[in-house]
């Protein structure tokens, strides 16, 4: 049983009683060096699930380093499409409402992308991947050079497709790896997003502050990511899930349940409230609370710190408790940080409350996305990722054109003090309905 086989080795993969699961080898388990306290049953024990698998090129799937570039690289381009977002509308030379029913287009086509890249995926693998990063790099500019309303709403949307397909695409590596190994990889995937985000911001801030176009950013990291394309797709396996899978007998789902979309709307509600937070916070600690502008800058990065943090303890905590418990809690203080943002009259006492905010709110979407790939079987794992992020995307585009709205009619401080309301919804939900995958 451990002969050698073609240059790959034979391993044995036995029924875990701990989460943290890994392969072990037939010889070393023959000696013994693997025992029930390593999370694996002995052979003697009741009902134990003994597989051969062989491990080679062909039968990994995506590693942890390929999963964590690929988030930092994304929220740094993320960065610098929001440090330049007041530059965007300067130059299409729109009013705040039509530049935030511009953004609210993305919507229209990063939904449809999102879904067929996450079917592209689960049948071709690297391809569509590679495609995406390039989709990604390329609109990235677009928005910056437009110069009208309509130039602006032809960019956003086609900057909706490459920002959708590169989000199915890291979210299901890191799904991958999660089903795969039985590590818990989103949250610390997604606070690299956050850390990328900020670096992403600082980078444009140094070229506004140097004196230069900070759009000239945007086309450097277009640069960047296109020359490093052939080496990132020799870093990517052929497919992301083993084709010689542990479970021969696993059948692809025919469509996706119920439970999926319930679990996509969650992650909608939980990022609306996330966008809308962080992209006001910084507007409220100016015209609210009567901070400086140079204060009322810091609020973004402030959130995105916070998600940073708040993302490394949901890493913690999800090796702890369940997942219901993590998102439950989650909604809880996220409805506390708002409220105190809401009713808040210094400027510091808001910075504190934003940052708060950040921290709780940054493990809810990872831990749905991470449920709902572990939840789905390897031959449809990129159907509903695609599934589960389409629908989040929404809350997430909509966010501050639903801030902007009700204090349109309301005042700013009662509309940020009405996200708590979903906030609270999430929680509740998120106890009733999710379940520790």
């Amino acid at each position: 049983m451990t002969r050698r086989l073609a240059g790959e080795s034979t391993h044995l993969i036995l029924g875990l009683t701990r989460r943290n699961s890994r392969q072990v080898s037939i010889s070393e388990y023959a000696r013994g060096t693997k025992r029930k306290e390593d999370g694996f049953m002995a052979l003697s024990e009741k009902q134990p699930v003994l597989v051969l698998r062989r491990s080679g090129p062909e039968a990994v799937g995506p590693n942890l380093k390929v999963v964590f570039f690929s988030f930092m690289f994304y929220g740094f381009g993320w960065g610098l499409y929001t440090a330049v977002l007041p530059a965007i509308r300067a130059n299409s030379e729109v009013t705040n409402g039509e530049f935030g029913t511009a953004l609210l287009g993305m919507a229209l086509t990063a939904m449809p992308v999102m879904l067929t890249f996450g079917r592209l995926l689960d049948r071709f693998g690297r391809a569509p991947a590679v495609i995406a990063a390039a989709l990604f790099a390329l609109t990235l500019p677009l928005p910056i050079m437009a110069s009208s309303l309509d130039q602006l709403v032809v960019a956003l949307l086609l900057f909706g497709m490459g920002t959708g397909a590169v989000e199915v695409v890291v979210v299901s590596l890191a799904a991958t790896v999660e089903s795969t190994s039985g590590v818990r990889v989103l949250n610390r995937a997604h606070a690299l997003f956050s850390g990328g985000l900020v670096a992403g911001t600082a980078c444009a801030g140094l070229f506004a502050f140097s004196g230069q176009n900070p759009g000239i950013s945007l086309f450097v990291f277009t640069g960047v990511i296109l020359l490093a394309l052939p080496a990132a797709r020799r870093m990517l396996p052929p497919h992301l899930m083993p084709r010689r899978a542990v479970d021969t007998a696993e059948k692809p789902r025919p469509r996706i349940d119920r439970k999926i979309v319930l679990l996509g709307a969650l992650a909608a509600l939980a990022m609306l409230v996330e966008s809308g937070a962080q992209q006001w916070s910084g507007i409220f600690l100016r015209d609210v609370t009567g901070a400086s502008q140079a204060l009322a800058s810091l609020a973004p990065g402030v959130f995105a710190c916070g998600m940073i943090t708040g993302r490394l303890c949901g890493h913690w905590a999800a090796a702890r408790i369940c997942d219901r418990w993590i998102l439950g809690i989650s909604g809880l203080n996220v409805t506390a940080g708002v409220l105190l943002i809401a009713t808040s009259t210094h400027p510091a006492v808001t910075l504190l409350a934003i940052a708060f905010t950040g921290a709780a709110s940054s493990a809810i979407t990872p831990t749905i996305y991470g449920f709902a790939g572990r939840s789905a079987t390897s031959g449809c794992r990129g159907a509903v990722i695609g599934t589960t992020t389409s629908i989040a995307y929404v809350g997430l585009l909509a966010g501050p054109a639903v801030v902007g709205m009700l204090a349109e009619l309301a005042g700013l401080r009662t509309a940020v003090g009405l996200l708590a309301l979903i906030a609270l919804a999430v929680s509740l939900v998120s106890l009733r309905f999710a379940r520790d995958g």
